[in-house]
């Protein structure tokens, strides 16, 4: 219930944030007074509110992200029925389909089973580096303790259970483990699934007495960490989450790639009307009628869903790992030539680019592949250029300490190659 409650919120905070425009700092472009400027699309105003066909949304198959997405649509559209059709004085509010089709093999990076068997073994080689054994033998006896505090929470088999990055057995270790249990009185829980079980038991205030708030946040903290440094290799990140990222990117080159200007077409997108079309490929000053492309894209997942999108996307890592309720937000932008420089053409607005800005929970984010005019990390980048990065081939080699051999790991058109 009090997640419901958090999501309604955060739909309300989102709406308010989306109903003004915002500046961008000068330094994400070199842009100033004289030159071109991204323009800024109001999605909330009473004169031209949001209609709900022209929201996209996806999320995982499962029934907390489906509702948590809910509860956020109730927040955007508290009054959904107001958008209800009026033929004839009558009419039904309008439905928003949530599409959950093959979501989880791709919207979180640590699907089962993976996109690629190549991808398990490149996890497994990332997590035995000396760094992270080191830090996790400082914390094992943590995890153990956290573990048998948690027994009479568990349900049967729970134990047999491994996932996150790094953390999923494969056959080849079952013999292994088998042996590890009868040599110990307690094998701990797999990180991830520890950070799951805490988070979930705190925010419905029902941890055992004897944990505590900062132990959830110490496991919430190494997760994170563990995440990070392993999603940041760029063919692991490739691997993991780069059919997500291409399918956001796709749809914003979608949008590019037929600029409208609306001339006598309804608000909602439905098709009645002309526009005059703008178009990067073919004819320009074609007439066609409204397509109802959506204006705003959602997507109801993981935390681990923003770890892998923060890595693949080269972003700044944020100072706190959120908690529920977090969003990760990434505008598209149009650079139009200011009125007055086309005053004497009599020409429509001129499209100088699109550029792509990130924030999480309203933090921007700076990315850290690029430096804008002043040698700092870019505020904003340009979207052709994020297409090029995300689009750019990896290669990994590790010597083999056995046999002297390289392992090499390859990333590229969207597949990962040992």
């Amino acid at each position: 219930r009090n997640n419901k409650k958090t999501k309604i919120r955060l739909g309300e905070k989102l709406r308010e944030e989306l109903s003004h425009s915002t500046t961008t700092p000068e330094s994400s472009t070199g842009i100033n007074d004289k030159s071109p400027h991204p323009g800024h699309l109001k999605l909330f105003t009473p004169s031209e509110p949001l209609h709900p066909r022209r929201v996209s949304v996806m999320s995982t198959d499962f029934p907390r992200t489906i509702q948590s997405v809910q509860a956020l649509l109730t927040g955007f559209f508290p009054d959904i029925d107001d958008f209800a059709s009026t033929t004839n004085g009558e009419g039904d509010a309008p439905i928003i389909s949530i599409d959950v089709r093959n979501t989880n093999s791709y919207l979180i990076p640590d699907p089962q089973p993976r996109q690629s068997p190549h991808q398990l073994v490149l996890e497994q080689k990332l997590s035995n580096r000396p760094h992270l054994l080191e830090r996790e033998e400082q914390l094992k006896e943590v995890a153990k303790r956290i573990t048998n505090q948690l027994e009479d929470y568990l349900g049967h088999g729970a134990d047999g259970i491994s996932f996150g990055i790094g953390e999923e057995k494969t056959t080849a270790d079952d013999g292994k483990y088998s042996k590890e249990v009868e040599m110990t009185t307690t094998k701990p829980l797999a990180w991830a699934q520890l950070s799951e079980i805490l988070t979930c038991l705190h925010s419905r205030n029902r941890l055992p007495p004897s944990l505590t708030s900062e132990d959830v946040q110490t496991v919430s903290n190494h997760v994170a960490w563990r995440w990070f440094e392993n999603l940041r290799n760029p063919v692991l990140a490739k691997a993991s989450m780069w059919k997500f990222a291409d399918r956001i990117l796709d749809s914003m080159e979608r949008k590019v790639r037929v600029e409208c200007e609306r001339v006598k077409c309804n608000g909602d997108g439905s098709k009645v009307g002309q526009l005059i079309v703008r178009s990067n490929v073919g004819k320009e000053g074609l007439d066609v009628e409204c397509e109802e492309e959506p204006l705003l894209c959602i997507y109801s997942a993981h935390d681990s869903t923003l770890i892998g999108m923060l890595c693949i996307l080269q972003l700044e890592q944020p100072t706190e790992w959120p908690e529920y309720g977090s969003y990760l937000k990434i505008e598209l932008i149009r650079e139009e030539m200011d009125e007055d420089a086309d005053a004497g053409t009599g020409e429509q607005t001129k499209v100088m680019n699109h550029w792509v800005r990130f924030s999480l929970n309203g933090e921007i984010l700076r990315s850290t592949w690029l430096k804008d005019e002043n040698g700092e990390n870019a505020i904003m980048v340009p979207l052709e250029k994020l297409k090029e990065m995300i689009h750019l081939e990896h290669d990994m080699e590790e010597e083999l300490e056995s046999s002297g051999l390289g392992l090499k790991f390859r990333w590229n058109k969207g597949l990962i190659v040992e």
